[in-house]
């Protein structure tokens, strides 16, 4: 689980705290927002390649990798997308380019629509959108809820290891991007996170914003994996055509980890935003 550039620090957002690694320092703010079951390190081979251009923070969503437990605190996307802005206001950053991946994705989306003066440029990496999601892996999992918080830790990463390597088409690249993925759900309580943000999951928050999509006047970054069988690409495009002059970005060889399988496609579409922003 190492970590190249940067150093990681924990920022107080209310009575919680958020984990965020940030690197570089100079230049526009970007924001990095991974997906479930993932965290910060899903951008382990983004971050480096943008740091040199931008002041990048890739943060650990509530109850998510090193972040804190969410306690009575919900973890739903709107609950989330708040969480960011107190961040960014403990930071002392006014504005930021905001990218996502899966529902970080759809938090991104919710920041551009309903706190546009906080959003330099959006980047949506095979985000969840509209009524697309939760998508089929994640659903399964979903329909175990209930029993998940009963399974010993190591059970679990040894569910999740099977179900999250069909997510990338790079297979070589898979196993160490598994280990940082699974390792914070291993720990003592990883069931019953995880358990309760799969019950958070629902559809109606990137619903209710998808009519605002097309009044953004923020640059706008599509990225999508031609291989992604849970985030159909029908999905990108669709998003694509809504955000006003957004470019899109098909890769033929990705799956739904484009930040692991491709991540110079990645990195190249942030730095695209960061000129543009």
């Amino acid at each position: 689980m190492d970590v190249p550039v940067g150093t990681t620090r924990t920022v107080d957002v209310g009575d919680r705290r958020l984990n965020v690694w940030e690197a570089g320092g100079t230049g526009p703010v970007v924001l990095l927002v991974h997906g479930i079951p993932t965290n910060h390190l899903l951008w382990h081979d983004v971050v480096p390649a943008v740091a040199g251009d931008a002041r990048v923070l890739a943060v650990d969503m509530l109850g998510y990798g090193d972040s804190d437990a969410p306690g009575d605190h919900p973890v739903d996307l709107a609950a989330q997308a708040a969480l960011l802005l107190r961040l960014l206001d403990g930071l002392e950053v006014d504005r930021a380019v905001v990218v996502g991946h899966d529902l970080g994705g759809g938090v991104a989306q919710i920041l551009a629509t309903t706190s546009t003066g906080r959003v330099a440029g959006l980047g949506v990496v095979d985000g969840v959108c509209y009524d697309g999601w939760p998508v089929p892996v994640v659903r399964a999992l979903k329909a175990t809820w209930p029993a998940l918080p009963l399974l010993p830790p190591p059970v679990l990463a040894n569910v999740l290891r099977p179900a999250l390597r069909t997510l990338f088409a790079h297979r070589e690249r898979a196993e160490p991007f598994l280990d940082r993925f699974v390792e914070p759900w291993s720990r003592p309580g990883g069931p019953g996170r995880l358990a309760r943000h799969l019950r958070s999951l629902d559809s109606v928050y990137t619903q209710t914003v998808a009519p605002f999509l097309p009044r953004l006047a923020v640059p706008a970054e599509v990225v999508w994996g031609r291989q992604d069988h849970q985030m159909k690409p029908r999905y990108g495009q669709r998003l694509a055509d809504d955000l006003p002059g957004a470019r899109l970005t098909w890769v033929d060889d990705a799956s739904h980890f484009v930040p692991a399988d491709r991540p110079d496609v990645v990195a190249e579409a942030v730095l695209r935003l960061v000129e543009r922003a």
